[in-house]
């Protein structure tokens, strides 16, 4: 950020609306949105090009260029002998605007804006804004992008492009590409147990998408749906869009309990869970509560939803069976993302229905999005049939658990009044602080000290720790991250 005496100042803009751009071109583009939105107002004087190359650290050369094509353009006009300034009347559609600064609503308006319905509200009470994150000791849900095999992904994209370019830009079938339908089908059999057939595997875009679609099928506005208590906050927003009412049911370790669940809301037509990695607190739901799950869904008619986050990441002997390869009664509807295995910004994820009701959720997703990405369907089914999904997750596991076990250590050495939570999968450690040191007191410390930190009573008032991500940090940053959290508990106690 360059700040100068006169108030002027803009930053160069960064992250996806900056990618492959050159820097002079970034340089014009961030001088340009600073001048629409009015921070650099109308006649106002810039610095001369030596502090700007110096404040934005590029060359004097390319500052000249961008200034240069801002005068052709006729937003800037420079003055010789005296410098640049903003022009007091900008070119063509802009001459009549004024800055793009949002004025305030009238009374009637803000009313207005004040009748969000009852799901918007639960949204934005649950949302934490973050715009385009990048990971940071101890950002949590983030991949070990560094090691993703991207120019194997690119060639492949680049011989799918060329061998059926075309035929890739049309509309995709609503239950997904077949061949990316097999290839999932027969990943899920090898990898997790789930034995199915390709026609009951659909390709979405997120595994809430795959909640809200089932919620949208199979229950009715006002019908009440277990949730696991503490949570994915977004499970509960998307329950709550559809009408569907919430129920919280306790978790311990030995995960969901399910006498409590028929003791809250015996009438309850939906379960989510997740059995392999409780997304806070890291339970793993134990063989006698899947079988006791199972039975009462049987009896009871009621639909589990088996989110299988991060079950890919398994670290402590064999992984345990999946729900739905211990069910017998087809009540499990099976929900994965490759979002967390690969890279976030592919999108793609997958819901196993029962064989008797692949038609009527087919009909349904064809009434909303109607499907997902074309192009990377098709990419990922190669990924996936060439053996390189497997080869991936492999080496995916034995770095995670070095990571896993540096944090381990980590803990133990540097944040010996902490407790960490289960650690057998996943891609986050829960660790649960003394009840003299508030989690969220502790995480406005840890920004100040640069660190990223999400306390563990967001997901429930009960808890009281951090939600610690550890996948996409090497083991130096890591334990430099345990030491700056420790300093931020000596301060904070």
């Amino acid at each position: 950020m360059a700040t100068y005496t006169a108030g002027i100042s803009f930053a160069l803009i960064e992250g996806p609306e900056a990618a492959g751009l050159k820097r002079r071109t970034q340089v014009y583009k961030s001088c340009l949105k600073a001048i629409l939105d009015g921070r650099l107002e109308r006649g106002a004087r810039l610095p001369s090009a030596r502090a700007l190359a110096r404040d934005l650290k590029v060359s004097r050369n390319t500052i000249d260029e961008a200034l240069m094509h801002l005068q052709a353009d006729g937003f800037l006009v420079r003055r010789v002998g005296d410098g640049t300034y903003v022009a007091d009347r900008l070119p063509g559609r802009f001459a009549e605007d004024s800055p793009r600064r949002m004025r305030p609503a009238s009374r009637a308006g803000q009313m207005a804006m004040e009748t969000f319905s009852a799901w918007a509200q639960s949204a934005l009470s649950s949302h934490v804004p973050h715009g385009a994150p990048r990971p940071r000791a101890f950002m949590g849900g983030f991949p070990a992008l560094e090691e993703f095999p991207i120019e194997l992904w690119q060639r492949i994209t680049a011989r799918r492009m060329r061998s059926e370019g075309r035929a890739l830009l049309t509309y995709f079938p609503s239950m997904g590409y077949g061949p990316l339908r097999e290839a999932v089908a027969r990943h899920l059999a090898i990898a997790r147990g789930v034995v199915c057939s390709p026609d009951q595997v659909m390709i979405l875009n997120s595994s809430i998408q795959g909640l809200d679609l089932i919620a949208r099928v199979l229950a009715e506005r006002g019908s009440e749906a277990w949730v696991e208590e503490a949570g994915y906050p977004n499970v509960r927003v998307s329950l709550s869009m559809s009408g569907v009412k919430a129920v919280r049911v306790p978790v311990d370790e030995d995960g969901l309990d399910v006498a409590a669940g028929k003791a809250r809301a015996r009438d309850a037509v939906l379960v989510h869970v997740t059995p392999a990695c409780h997304y806070a607190t890291g339970a793993q739901l134990s063989l006698t509560r899947r079988l006791a799950l199972l039975q009462w869904a049987e009896s009871s008619g009621a639909w589990i939803v088996e989110d299988d986050y991060q079950g890919e990441f398994s670290y402590e002997g064999r992984a345990p069976e999946t729900l739905h390869s211990l069910d017998r009664g087809a009540r499990v509807l099976h929900i994965g993302t490759f979002t967390n295995a690969l890279f976030p910004s592919l999108r793609l994820a997958y819901l196993v229905i029962p064989p008797a009701m692949c038609a009527v959720f087919e009909a349904a997703r064809a009434q909303l999005d109607d499907h997902s990405h074309g192009i990377f369907q098709a990419v990922l089914a190669d990924f996936i049939d060439e053996g390189y999904l497997a080869t991936h997750l492999r080496r995916m596991r034995l770095l995670y658990r070095e990571r896993r076990n540096a944090l381990l250590e980590a803990c133990d050495r540097y944040l010996p009044r902490a407790t960490p939570g289960p650690a057998l999968a996943g891609m986050n450690l829960a660790l649960h602080l003394p009840s003299s040191l508030a989690d969220r007191a502790l995480c406005a410390r840890g920004r100040e000290a640069g660190l990223a930190l999400m306390p563990l009573s967001r997901y429930h008032a009960s808890l009281n720790g951090l939600h610690l991500g550890f996948t996409a940090l090497t083991v130096a940053q890591i334990r430099d991250g345990a030491r700056r959290l420790a300093t931020a508990m000596a301060g904070a106690a």
